[in-house]
């Protein structure tokens, strides 16, 4: 958990300094968007290369390997030497893929430490330790200046301290096993909400982390109130999930989806009207709250609707198609994001997420119309799951081959 909770406080207060850097600098808002999309396709190249260099080289030496060229990395970006545009792109693809294979040797770690009985336990320190080191990563912005290179160096040394508690483990390496394969089209047959929501929940976690703090900034907020708003999305993924998990195991699960995208598509819809007549700050950090719990829910709550339809020996392969679709939404969703950004202003920011909300509810709505509703118990129960970063299922017991679901399922 140590090493979680450094490298992912690094890696979520790069995620703050560089768009603010990027705004002093002058960048439009579409190239901002741009560099920042290119982490996500990093993230979704070592979702699916990144367990070669694992299994090459043992999960010590990959760890550090991926935290050395990380941290590295977020050295680099104060050198105006390599400021160009093209560069920051290169790196933050690297960025991604890095921080890829380090959340999957962590996860598989964990998992290896964990029994059936426990595995759930563990799941939800795990998920503790992520967003609080998340949220609490983001608030080191206000640390000093932006435009000094302290805060990267900050970042960089919180990246390195990872690097501690995995040279001084004596756990066993785990041992990554191969699962039945699945296509696109039999998962997409299996569960058209699932799949199509998680590219949905790519679109809008991927553009909301990349651009947020530069709406923030762009409505007036100062740098420590932008990371405030950030911070309250974060934590509202932290306290939402779990009750919203309660509905999605007492109800359809289609149902709880929709009406819970559709609440946010109104409230930000109302947000981008009177964002431009000014608000207090304390209803966008109420509404934020709101958002950041419905939006980190939406992707663990497809996972859980797609197990449903499928057979457990699918489930690890449907994992990796499903964080496959999320990446590719997260990355064209900074792009499509800062798009309309650029030649609408910053309200189109709240519309743009609206809208992707209101779209997939209604197609949700539809599906539930085609498709009768499976019986309670004949589901896998909810398991919450990191949205920023959502690369190794290693954690989630219903993965486990040995693990028997609510309905006996093995």
């Amino acid at each position: 958990m140590g090493g979680t909770a450094a490298f992912v406080a690094g890696n979520s207060l790069l995620g703050v300094v560089l768009p603010l850097r990027m705004e002093a600098a002058g960048y439009p808002v579409a190239l901002t968007g741009a560099i920042m999309a290119a982490y996500y396709l990093g993230l979704a190249l070592g979702g699916l290369r990144g367990k070669r260099v694992i299994l090459r080289i043992g999960h010590i030496r990959a760890f550090a390997v991926f935290a050395a060229l990380t941290a590295a990395i977020t050295l680099a970006y104060a050198y105006a030497t390599i400021s160009h545009p093209a560069a920051w792109v290169l790196l933050r693809i690297i960025n991604g893929f890095c921080i890829a294979g380090l959340t999957a040797i962590i996860e598989s770690w964990l998992n290896t430490k964990s029994s059936n009985k426990t595995r759930g336990r563990v799941l939800g320190f795990y998920m503790l330790a992520y967003y609080l080191s998340m949220a609490f990563g983001q608030t080191l912005v206000n640390l000093t200046d932006v435009g000094k290179p302290d805060l990267f160096m900050l970042a960089s040394s919180l990246i390195v301290l990872s690097l501690v508690p995995i040279a001084m483990t004596r756990l066993v390496e785990p041992n990554l096993s191969e699962s039945h394969a699945l296509n696109i089209k039999d998962l997409y047959s299996a569960s058209p909400p699932g799949i199509v929501g998680a590219g949905v929940a790519g679109l809008i976690v991927g553009s909301f982390y990349a651009l947020g703090v530069v709406f923030a900034t762009r409505i007036g907020l100062s740098v420590s109130e932008a990371a405030l708003f950030m911070s309250t999305v974060v934590l509202g993924g932290l306290a939402f999930q779990f009750p919203i998990g309660v509905l999605a195991d007492r109800y359809d699960r289609r149902v709880v989806i929709s009406v819970t995208l559709l609440a946010v598509s109104i409230t930000w819809g109302l947000l981008a009207g009177i964002v431009a007549s000014g608000l207090p700050f304390f209803v966008l950090l109420s509404m934020a709250l709101w958002f950041g719990g419905a939006m980190s829910s939406l992707y663990p709550l497809c996972v859980a609707e797609t197990f449903d339809r499928l057979e457990r020996r699918y489930y690890v392969a449907a994992s990796g198609r499903l964080l496959m679709i999320y990446s590719i939404g997260a990355t064209l969703g900074p792009l499509f994001a800062s798009t309309l950004m650029s030649i609408y202003g910053p309200s189109s920011f709240f519309m743009f997420e609206s809208a992707v909300a209101l779209l997939y509810a209604v197609f949700v709505l539809v599906r539930i119309l085609q498709r009768p509703s499976l019986p309670v118990d004949k589901r896998e129960k909810y398991t919450p799951l990191p949205d920023a970063a959502p690369i190794s299922m290693g954690l989630d017991p219903r993965i486990d081959p040995d693990y028997e679901g609510e309905d006996g399922r093995v």
